[in-house]
């Protein structure tokens, strides 16, 4: 089904080429969110540590999340109209309050349901004084490697959502998605392939018989910038 998906990327990546993808690729905002007469209007907001819901054969060293995490909240502090706790300072509280299997538990079920624990977030938004959570869930992570015998293209494609739920109800009230990839550009030079980024990086691997996919981190700190920028305007 990830094959799939990834395939229906490629061809609307190819159908907009000429005016550009849109990034996010998904977005939902509840209007309670941005309506500043109302009581869910949101700005003070925890952002929690990033979640995985990949296969453990799609990431087996569990790099991904904290590799999103990385860039996404650098891009989020960037956002002078919210107030954003950090995930340390969440992990703090935590700590402080016994509750790290607690968190922990939050943390996998959330993306793999996409439901909060409402009893877990209550408690975790008295004690951090917030008006809502921001889970960032990563749910694509893969790498396509290029046999240099074979005319394909190396690739590398991340994708991610961050949902934000009302403190007071749990309630999603805004979610977005998105997925991007990089290729790797073939360049024939006498006698040898390489793969280069648009920077000119060179990821191929001469001691072996493919063309490498650029670096995971090229692609997600494109996904976290589209992530952080998708939030509405205060």
């Amino acid at each position: 089904m990830k094959r799939a998906m990834i395939c229906s990327l490629l061809a609307l990546a190819a159908l907009v080429s000429c005016r550009g993808q849109q990034h996010p690729i998904e977005v939902y905002v509840d209007p309670r969110f941005t309506d500043a007469d109302n009581a869910e209007n949101v700005e003070k907001i925890a952002v929690l540590n990033c979640a995985t819901s990949l296969h453990s054969t799609e990431d087996p060293d569990n790099v991904a999340p904290a590799t999103v995490e990385k860039f996404l909240v650098p891009a989020l502090d960037l956002r002078t109209d919210y107030k954003f706790i950090a995930p340390n300072t969440v992990e703090y509280a935590v700590g402080q309050n016994g509750w790290d299997e607690r968190y922990q538990k939050f943390l996998r079920s959330f993306a793999v349901s996409g439901k909060p624990d409402l009893a877990f977030i209550t408690d975790l938004a008295h004690q951090l004084q917030c008006d809502g959570f921001l889970i960032p869930v990563v749910d694509l992570w893969q790498k396509d490697e290029a046999d240099i015998t074979e005319n394909t293209t190396p690739a590398t494609y991340v994708g991610a959502t961050i949902t934000i739920l009302s403190a007071r109800d749990g309630v999603a009230l805004f979610r977005a998605i998105d997925e991007d990839y990089e290729e790797g550009a073939r360049t024939e030079t006498g006698d040898r392939s390489l793969v280069t980024s648009g920077s000119g990086a060179v990821y191929a691997d001469l001691g072996r018989k493919v063309h490498r996919a650029p670096p995971f981190e090229d692609v997600a700190s494109k996904v976290a910038r589209a992530l952080a920028n998708s939030l509405p305007a205060r």
